[in-house]
């Protein structure tokens, strides 16, 4: 299966499981593939018209979900301006207002913190013993 010269993938489209042969590789169909330009494009305007909005005003405005409009802004299809406030969690890739974790992965990694210290801290307790050090005799 060869269109112009290019080798053809049969494969199942990530959005709508429809079968289609993928030629540059892409993961949706030409349906679905049209029907997120349109998407995109009407954020697109939205943004024009409304500079400082947030993520969840272009998506009641659109009618594009937030999930969506996210993974166009880490994908850099969409780039924040100066005034906007949203960056990603590094552990989780959550959205987020600031900082470099999530208010979740904030808890888990204190609580895995507080686990290790107080493991730590019984094998310590368990008794005394005397550190032996190398010495060249």
């Amino acid at each position: 299966m060869a269109e112009n010269g290019k080798n053809s993938i049969l494969r199942n489209c990530k959005k709508c499981n429809r079968l289609f042969s993928s030629v540059d590789g892409s993961a949706l169909c030409s349906r679905c593939s049209e029907d997120a330009d349109d998407g995109f494009n009407k954020v697109r305007e939205y943004i024009y018209d409304n500079p400082n909005s947030s993520v969840k005003d272009v998506s009641v405005g659109t009618g594009v979900s937030t999930d969506v409009i996210l993974q166009w802004i880490r994908e850099g299809r969409i780039v924040l301006g100066d005034h906007a406030n949203i960056s990603f969690c590094e552990r989780c890739d959550a959205p987020i207002d600031g900082g470099r974790f999530c208010g979740k992965c904030v808890r888990e990694l204190a609580e895995g913190l507080k686990s290790g210290i107080g493991a730590n801290d019984q094998k310590n307790r368990a008794g005394m013993h005397i550190k032996e050090h190398d010495r060249k005799k």
